[in-house]
């Protein structure tokens, strides 16, 4: 029994899940999940986000997961778009991104501004990582873009003081979130 547990609290960001993997610290391959199995292979417009980097700052071979997700600014000024050109409007944020990714033509992905937040490194051990919190610094530490806004927190008080605050604080945020991920 623990008596007093360290967790890592991290917002749920609403997107389309990523697979980024680097060869010698160069991305050569960002898939989606798809059916759990295979997924599809999205490269082409995963090169266009600003936040997913095509060099690691380590020549290191690594595959890490994440979100990419589009911002609520980024959202609204499509759909502006959208309804100026008389086409139909996304319903939210996540179906935009995850039709954007989806794009043959990879300048669509580009011009529509997608982000990525990445948050789990499958294999830490081969990394000599033993805690979440510890990947979370390594995955930064490469040049990865990391929530901020995931923190390491100390009993379940903290947590619940954590989870007490971005719920109140969603509507604040500049991108959508469905939840709260405890590990």
């Amino acid at each position: 029994e623990v008596k007093n547990p360290v967790y890592v609290a991290e917002l749920k960001i609403d997107g389309l899940s990523v697979s980024l993997l680097y060869k010698e610290g160069k991305l050569v391959r960002a898939a989606t999940r798809g059916d759990g199995v295979t997924g599809e292979d999205i490269t082409h417009n995963a090169v266009t986000i600003k936040t997913i980097p095509l060099t690691l700052t380590e020549k290191v071979d690594i595959e890490v997961r994440g979100e990419i997700y589009m911002s609520k600014k980024s959202f609204n000024d499509l759909n502006k778009k959208q309804e100026i050109a008389r086409k139909a409007l996304f319903a939210n944020p996540r179906n935009a991104a995850a039709g954007s990714v989806r794009q043959l033509d990879s300048s669509i992905a580009k011009e529509r501004n997608l982000d990525c937040f990445i948050y789990h490194l499958p294999n830490p051990l081969d990394y000599d990582i033993n805690k979440h919190y510890d990947s979370l610094l390594y995955m930064k530490k490469l040049g990865l873009t990391t929530n901020p806004i995931s923190k390491r927190v100390n009993g379940i008080n903290e947590l619940l003081e954590f989870i007490n605050e971005w719920t109140e604080k969603r509507d604040e945020l500049p991108y959508e979130i469905d939840g709260i991920v405890i590990k």
